[in-house]
């Protein structure tokens, strides 16, 4: 039994009359009905029974029909992935980070190595991105109005002490212990801080804040000086032991951030779901370092 004997034996079945399907399958008569009598002896049933110039389907033949239709549909579906695939095979992708940018050196290593052929471009702080291309795709924590936007990780938001704190060497830590701490935060117009933000909202709380940041790595730096007390997300800005700072969960106050893939690309588009997956593989292999 081959892919070619399915075929015929759709075409056979369609028309009842192997004159007919062999006409419009341009094969001749004798041929298909060699592969009629093959794909019986294969399947060890017979399919049909002949009558004048028709013929009529068994029992066998009806059975095994419509689960050749799905296995052929199937085939079907992938040859026009693959087909997909190549057509919209791109050379380049521009890739803008509006979280997780300490991640980049791992991740355009992950990248280079699992895509050598497609030229990475990271964008941080130019133009917005020209999401008419299908080769423009952003990291964010914030759904794009407009846009297909694929989660990529969901991470708890931690607070980040220096490890000389008082807070540092308690267990547990709860939202009391923390209102009255000055803490260093992100300006309002960063989607971490807006995160912060609804989450304290949600809360009914005012948070004490110390002093403020346009910039992340500045927020990162101060954090591994061990000089500033602030809030942290647990994967994607990559905690280590070794860090001059601990990060504790609060335990009555949960904070989660979801990050997105967000393009024009629909979910199933094979290049959404290459770059989704290499992220996703990325993140889930540097979450399991952060817990080990």
């Amino acid at each position: 039994m081959n892919y070619l004997h399915l075929r015929y034996f759709k075409k056979v079945v369609e028309t009842k009359n192997i004159t007919q399907a062999a006409k419009e399958l341009f094969i001749s008569q004798p041929a298909l009905s060699r592969a009629m009598k093959n794909l019986e002896k294969s399947l060890d049933v017979p399919l049909f029974s002949h009558q004048g110039r028709n013929i009529e389907l068994t029992t066998y033949a009806e059975t095994f029909y419509p689960y050749v239709l799905e296995s052929l549909q199937a085939l079907d579906d992938g040859l026009e992935a693959l087909h997909l695939m190549n057509e919209e095979t791109i050379s380049s992708i521009e890739l803008h980070l509006e979280v997780a940018s300490i991640s980049i050196p791992s991740l355009v290593r992950t990248f280079l190595e699992k895509h050598p052929d497609i030229q990475l471009t990271i964008m941080q702080h130019d133009a917005l991105p020209d999401y008419t291309k299908p080769n423009v795709l952003s990291i964010t924590s914030e759904k794009k109005a407009g846009l297909i936007n694929v989660p990529i990780l969901t991470e708890p938001v931690c607070i980040a002490l220096p490890k000389s704190h008082v807070l540092a060497s308690k267990p547990k830590i709860y939202l009391a212990d923390v209102l009255s701490v000055p803490i260093i935060m992100l300006s309002k117009k960063n989607a971490f801080r807006k995160t912060i933000d609804l989450a304290a909202q949600g809360k009914g709380i005012e948070l004490t804040i110390g002093s403020i940041t346009d910039d992340p790595a500045t927020l990162r730096s101060i954090l591994h000086q061990g000089l500033g007390v602030s809030f942290f997300p647990k994967i994607s800005w990559s905690y280590e032991e070794s860090d001059p700072f601990v990060i504790r969960r609060i335990e009555d106050f949960p904070i989660e951030r979801t990050v997105y893939l967000s393009s024009n690309l629909t979910e199933d588009n094979p290049l959404a779901k290459t770059i989704a997956n290499t992220l996703k593989e990325f993140f889930v292999t540097r979450n399991s370092y952060t817990n080990e």
